[in-house]
């Protein structure tokens, strides 16, 4: 055989490429070959088509034995037929270009070979220029033989953009020169010709595209995911969605999303890295808070106000308590930003969850309502499998840590209601699950790393302090300029120095705000207490923490040891200023109802609490501070005479000083003093 081969140097699926040969008969003769005469061949042909041919063989010595018909790409034979010759004449024929993935345009050979019974050959080659189809457009043929028409949207890729079902079955029809279409199916995952139908699928019935390259081969989607687009944005932070269960969301204003605290009973990250919604079909708000990196979720009816629970168990089923919330402890007992909407996973079953720590804080108590707010809630449970060992369920219906227990550090807990034989019959289950949450920064105090609380709040549950040791902050940008209460901390020599006695301390991190709040805890980061640990809380109204537009007020869920910065001797300080203030350090102020009104306690929450018989200072009384039960200073509702004689602008410094730390039943006493800081 004549190999007058042109390589073209182009890669084919193993490195092949086109080559080319002039056509010159070659005999190669045993004795003699039959005289072999190529009457017609395809001068050109589309990839996936044929090369039509019509050969006269003829041999007067010997009879014939075979026509052989091979294709070669650059010395590399991608086909090959063999036609039986039994006399003398013309044989027509056609032998297929192979589509092959990532071939280029170029020149192949076809090589015919003509063999009589005495083993003689005669061999001749032509070359035929072989071109990839790139047609305007390509027909989708369905089973029932319904056609959609693909438009090309580069060279070699096509789309289709329509309503179609989720299960998506064609045959595709390439248009050739020639006029005869290329059906491509597939198999080996790849676009083959002949194969079985391309079986597109997604997740619902829905407007999507599905595209083919007949370059590489490839098809989309397979096991796709419908999305919807989210327009939320921090200039549109709220929205209503009708969704179905399983389809994606795009949050096109939101490039990060995958970093967010997702709400893991509302939403799930799949394979393809798209954001899934995983409650059941219906309508929902969705109320994104940038700060915090959350999406809060709540089922909506069609003018968008908060389902609340049907009789047969659908609707809505909502969580309302103390000591919990998401993305981080929220309001306690609060039926606005303090209630949290359960995921209906399946028809008429809720599903919430909570991470250890960052969104069940200690002492938490939690119940399931009927609506967002007070009226309908769940009291008792027709069964409770608490696959954990560690909850109970009191008689008013709230769910609460067992007495002796303690919940799974670095764990998380799902509360699942199964109302599928009716409101009458909930069957509660619990759950220890994984934490999920948000992307994490590396940030570390003294060494010691700190747990993602939400996006702007980390924290360090358990540090040994000791009074004098210097502190450092790693991870955070500028600490240098973060806000310290003067209590826990002084600078000494340029350095931040601890000022409290030594113990245990969490140390709290705002992020946005930038500022740190240190609290008193036992050695696992449990809330200590006055009885066990010698800590005092601080609550009430008129004083705020890092300033008085956070009122700590009545709420253990801002909860704040003070700090005792020598055996028995507590201090608080802050600047006064008598309208709500956010500047730092402007801790004291008036509370439009009750003046400055505040008390101790010996926990988190009431028990063990300072008694009425403790002394005022003389510099206190000057004042205004007075012996109310609590220890109160201004006008108040009952007292609107009263006159607080604290200064705009000045810096005061309250301490409490104990004689002991005995307990007289569940109240303790002190003395109280009150002075300015010169």
């Amino acid at each position: 055989m004549k190999k007058n081969l042109l390589t073209l140097g182009l890669a084919l699926a193993a490195g092949l490429s086109f080559t080319a040969c002039n056509k010159t008969p070659e005999f190669v003769l045993a004795e003699k070959g039959p005289d072999m005469f190529i009457q017609s061949c395809s001068e050109a042909a589309e990839m996936g088509s044929d090369i039509k041919f019509a050969v006269k063989v003829i041999d007067t010595d010997y009879d014939l034995s075979t026509l052989k018909v091979k294709l070669f790409f650059d010395e590399t034979e991608v086909n090959a037929l063999t036609i039986r010759t039994k006399e003398n004449g013309v044989y027509e024929g056609t032998i297929q270009v192979p589509l092959l993935k990532d071939v280029p345009n170029g020149t192949a050979q076809v090589a015919f070979v003509s063999q009589n019974v005495g083993q003689a050959i005669t061999a001749d080659t032509l070359d035929v220029a072989v071109s990839r189809p790139n047609p305007e457009t390509v027909t989708l043929v369905g089973k029932d033989n319904k056609e959609y028409t693909m438009k090309r949207t580069a060279d070699y890729k096509y789309e289709l953009t329509a309503n179609l079902p989720k299960k998506f079955s064609v045959l595709a029809h390439v248009p050739t020169k020639d006029g005869e279409p290329i059906v491509l199916g597939w198999a080996d995952e790849k676009l083959t010709v002949g194969a079985d139908y391309i079986p597109f699928s997604v997740s619902h019935d829905a407007e999507y595209t599905v595209s083919l390259d007949l370059m590489s081969l490839s098809a989309a989607p397979f096991d796709g995911t419908v999305t919807v687009v989210s327009e939320l944005s921090e200039g549109a932070p709220v929205e209503y969605l009708d969704l179905k269960q399983g389809i994606g969301i795009q949050f096109k204003n939101i490039p990060d999303v995958k970093d967010w605290n997702l709400d893991r009973d509302f939403f799930k990250v799949n394979a393809e890295g798209i954001v899934v919604f995983n409650a059941v079909d219906g309508r929902y708000s969705f109320k994104a808070d940038f700060k915090n990196a959350f999406i809060r979720v709540e089922p909506v009816d069609a003018e968008n106000q908060p389902l609340t629970l049907k009789e047969n168990g659908e609707g809505a089923l909502w969580m309302i308590g103390g000591g919990f919330g998401k993305p981080s402890v929220g309001p306690s007992w609060n039926t606005t930003e303090g209630a949290y909407a359960c995921a209906q996973l399946t028809p008429k079953v809720y599903q919430i969850t909570f991470n250890v720590g960052s969104q069940l804080a200690e002492g938490f108590s939690l119940k399931f309502f009927h609506q967002k707010g007070w009226g309908g809630e769940f009291k008792s449970y027709a069964k409770v499998n608490d696959n954990t060992g560690v909850f109970v369920v009191k008689d008013s219906g709230n769910i609460e840590i067992a007495s002796g227990k303690s919940a799974a550090e670095g764990r998380a807990y799902s509360f699942s209601v199964d109302l599928t034989a009716g409101i009458a019959s909930p069957v509660l289950t619990i759950r220890e699950v994984e934490a999920k949450g948000g992307k994490a920064l590396d940030i570390f105090v003294n060494g010691v790393k700190a747990d993602k609380i939400s996006n702007t709040i980390y924290k360090v549950k358990a540090v040994k302090m000791t009074k004098g040791q210097e502190i450092t902050f790693e991870g955070i940008d500028t600490p240098e300029k973060w806000w310290v209460d003067p209590d826990h901390y002084a600078i000494e020599g340029g350095k931040l120095k601890f000022n409290a006695i030594d113990g245990f301390y969490s140390i709290e991190l705002n992020l946005d705000e930038k500022f740190v709040t240190t609290r008193r805890v036992k050695e696992n980061g449990k809330n200590a207490t006055f009885k066990e640990d010698g800590v005092v809380v601080l609550m009430g109204w008129g004083i705020g923490h890092p300033y008085n537009a956070k009122q700590i007020a009545w709420d253990n869920g801002a909860l704040l040891t003070l700090a005792e910065i020598e055996p028995n001797k507590f201090q608080f300080t802050g600047r006064f200023a008598s309208v709500d203030s956010k500047t730092m350090g402007d801790r004291f102020g008036l509370n439009v109802n009750d003046g400055i009104s505040f008390k101790l306690f010996g926990q988190s929450g009431w028990g063990d609490e300072m008694g009425t018989d403790y002394t005022i200072g003389a510099e206190a009384a000057a004042l205004g501070f007075v012996n109310a039960g609590n220890i109160e200073c201004g006008p108040s509702k009952k007292h609107s005479d009263r006159v607080c004689g604290l200064k705009e602008g000045v810096t005061y410094v309250m301490t409490f000083t104990f004689k002991d730390k005995t307990l007289n039943g569940n109240k303790f006493t002190m003395a109280f003093d009150c002075h300015e800081v010169k």
